[in-house]
């Protein structure tokens, strides 16, 4: 049941025994055999065939190598083991793909894989998953040795906010990750491409030079390797650039806060119907112990009440009224803003005003199923840590006026996805770099309408406004203009 490529031999003692969807690479290695990758369930037996096509015989496969765990790599493995009785070798992170098995050898960044004539150089590469292992070999053919080499993990569409969210919740660093692994393999000398996909080296398309010509072989090409590394850093860039655009979020700054009554259901409301997709808002704790939304640790700005709003109960608070522009509503508790819009398709800012409130935000949170459209923000790092601890499985973000080098480090090893600087400090080269180092950039302070329009244009993931129509409507501007 051969697939639908023909196995053959690409150069020296290697060979391809995939299928176009799943590649696999064999390598005799004079003691046995080594294979690369193991492909789908369903096409464990094309393996098989194409190693007895070429006339080898799959108990002769000693060693089983997994570039990563995505099912198209791995899912095979039980089956060529069963009938092999090979080893398998993987990155530890990639586990929780697996099916069926676990490796024999855990594969560590510099390892090298000795069988037979052959030395394999393992070099953890994440960011396309968490244990991405590239693999590079020596092969010579007639007179001559050239370095092979294989990226293995280099698609990028796994690295979309939607399909991380989907996958539990993955970390946007995962973006950066990749950009230091491409930047990582760019210093190895690679004269033969292995496709670790049949279309990133155009194995088929190569295959089918080599029949109509032997005597050259399309494989050996020194510039090959630099040239799709650099394809994948631009699709990677375009990918985050589009994603910023088609995903943006218009944040109704605790509402529609320039009109109305700023964190009421009147705000609320009011923001949505000018078209925000976003709500931002603020928690805090009462007296007795209740979580409310208010923004000010004190009354006096937005109601008629005096004093520390910690020092009131929530029976107090509910007596007070906040006004704005002729307009009056009550303070909302969180369970009663989750209760009205948990439920719509919208993204939501949750920020930490004081200590203390980090546990039972992430209960309602939790109760309430926010898990994967909510950002947990605060200026203040120690809260985030705390609520990081409580809910790990959030997404998080940090509000600041100043960014340098070891703040995003800093932000990166506390788990943060979400860089929030004020709005005066965004430019497109800025942005541009924090998008490299792995965040979602969402600013805050936009004061007017030409902020507005220059944090949109930077290519920022979101703002918040206190006036969502305006930045409705130029979106829609925006967009209709581009089309």
């Amino acid at each position: 049941m051969l697939g639908d490529m023909i196995p053959f031999r690409i150069i020296g003692n290697l060979y391809f025994v995939g299928t176009y969807g799943a590649s696999s690479h064999m390598i005799d290695t004079g003691k046995g055999l080594i294979l690369i990758d193991a492909g789908y369930e369903e096409t464990a037996d094309v393996v098989i065939e194409s190693l007895e096509t070429l006339g080898y015989d799959v108990k002769d496969v000693k060693y089983i190598l997994i570039s990563h765990g995505h099912d198209d790599h791995s899912d095979g493995v039980p089956k060529l083991v069963a009938r092999s009785g090979a080893k398998v070798f993987m990155h530890e992170a990639d586990n929780r793909y697996l099916k069926g098995f676990l490796p024999d050898v855990y594969l560590k960044d510099g390892d090298t894989v000795r069988l037979g004539n052959t030395e394999i150089l393992c070099l953890h590469t994440p960011g396309h998953t968490a244990g991405v292992m590239s693999f590079f070999f020596n092969v010579t053919d007639g007179e001559s040795t050239y370095r092979a080499g294989m990226f293995g993990g280099a698609g990028v569409n796994q690295l979309k906010k939607a399909y991380l969210d989907k996958k539990g919740m993955l970390p946007l660093s995962w973006r950066a990750d990749y950009l230091a692994s491409l930047e990582r393999l760019r210093g190895e000398r690679v004269e033969v491409f292995v496709g670790n996909h049949s279309w990133n080296n155009r194995t088929r398309e190569k295959f089918e030079q080599m029949q109509a010509d032997p005597t050259v072989n399309p494989f050996i090409n020194r510039d090959e390797w630099g040239i799709f590394l650099d394809k994948c850093e631009a699709k990677l860039e375009n990918m985050i650039e589009t994603e910023s655009r088609e995903t943006f979020v218009n944040y109704a700054h605790r509402g529609a806060s320039e009109y109305m009554p700023e964190n009421t259901f009147l705000s609320f409301y009011n923001g949505i119907a000018m078209g925000a997709n976003g709500i931002e808002t603020d928690v805090r704790r009462t007296a007795d112990g209740k979580l409310i939304l208010f923004h000010d640790s004190t009354l006096e700005r937005v109601t008629d009440g005096q004093g520390r709003v910690d020092e009131h109960t929530y029976a107090e608070l509910m007596s007070l009224n906040v006004e704005k522009n002729g307009f009056y509503d009550k303070i909302v508790t969180l369970e009663e803003f989750l209760q009205r819009f948990a439920f719509r398709e919208l993204t939501f800012a949750i920020e930490l005003k004081g200590a203390g409130v980090e546990e039972e935000t992430a209960e309602l949170l939790r109760k309430y199923g926010m898990e994967k459209k909510t950002f947990v923000t605060s200026f203040n790092l120690e809260y985030i840590r705390k609520f990081k601890e409580y809910a790990p499985e959030f997404r998080v973000g940090y509000l600041t006026k100043e960014i340098d080098g070891e703040l995003l480090s800093e932000l990166r090893a506390l788990g943060v996805d979400e860089l929030c600087p004020k709005a005066s400090e965004i430019t497109p080269e800025k942005v541009r770099a924090w998008h490299r180092a792995g965040f979602n950039v969402r600013a805050w302070g936009v004061d007017s309408e030409e902020t507005m329009r220059r944090v949109y244009d930077s290519g920022a993931n979101g703002m918040t406004v206190n006036f969502p129509d305006k930045l409705t409507e130029y979106i829609k501007n925006a967009v209709g203009g581009r089309e």
